[in-house]
């Protein structure tokens, strides 16, 4: 039979228990490291001052941003907040915060995919996230319009086309002229350096039939190369998969015939 003493050293023996649960202390969560997701425009030129749109999870408190392969580049971040949403891209894919920043690529930086932004915050450094280093001059921006072959613009070869898709059912056409005898390549770099567009080329003789089509050859990026048996006007067409236009639907099409 229990007497009151019992339940009185039950109770209180309850009671210690009960207080050394409540003060253990609650793991605090470690900040996760920021994710640089996207970097507008693609592609910055050697000596250039530039100023970069970043989009990207894990902003908040981000403190600090470097170029990792360059000797001397100073980076400031000068803008940040949250990223526009994109109707049909969750944060997931295309990042739900942005900075902004500014610095002067070196003018012996070495083009290709050689450096790389890294940005700190409270959890640690970010994944390196490679910059594509172009030639100085070497880009022509997208003309608009050029969605046919009345409107396209001529396209030097070689050279360094930058584009992007924001209109539905858009694509952009580009006239190039061509020798004969020799292989022409046309590649898009986008979805290797984040942008959201899975993206297609076609080349189209002067009188506008199909010489070829290609889709995914570098993962998402379609690479065309084609003999030219007849030399004169082609045309070389940017189209993408689905219906969707995107703000992040950006490219750099690189056209050459060596």
């Amino acid at each position: 039979m229990r007497t009151t003493w019992d339940l009185v050293w039950r109770g209180v023996g309850l009671g210690v228990c009960v207080a050394a649960v409540a003060a253990d202390p609650v793991p605090v969560k470690k900040p996760e490291p920021p994710v640089v997701m996207l970097v507008q425009p693609l592609g910055v030129e050697v000596g250039e001052t530039v100023r970069l749109r970043v989009r990207g999870r894990g902003f908040e408190g981000v403190s600090n941003a470097v170029v990792r392969g360059w000797n001397g580049a100073s980076v400031e971040i000068v803008a940040r907040g949250d990223a526009t949403a994109i109707s049909g891209l969750d944060a997931a894919r295309v990042g739900d915060k942005r900075i902004e920043l500014t610095f002067t690529v070196p003018s012996d930086a070495r083009e290709g995919t050689n450096a790389a932004l890294v940005v700190t915050g409270p959890g640690g450094d970010s994944a390196p996230f490679p910059l594509v280093v172009l030639p100085r001059g070497g880009v022509v921006p997208g003309k608009e319009p050029n969605d046919g072959f009345r409107d396209a613009p001529g396209a030097p070869v070689p050279t360094i086309l930058r584009g992007g898709f924001e209109a539905k059912g858009d694509v952009d056409v580009f006239r190039v002229r061509l020798a004969a005898g020799r292989r022409f390549r046309a590649e898009i770099l986008a979805s290797r350096v984040g942008s959201t567009l899975d993206s297609t080329l076609s080349l189209y003789d002067e009188r506008h039939a199909l010489v070829m089509s290609v889709d995914d050859t570098s993962g998402r990026d379609p690479v065309l190369e084609a003999d030219i048996r007849d030399g004169g006007d082609y045309f070389i067409a940017v189209g993408y998969v689905n219906d969707q236009a995107s703000p992040t639907h950006d490219y750099l099409l690189f056209l050459r015939q060596p």
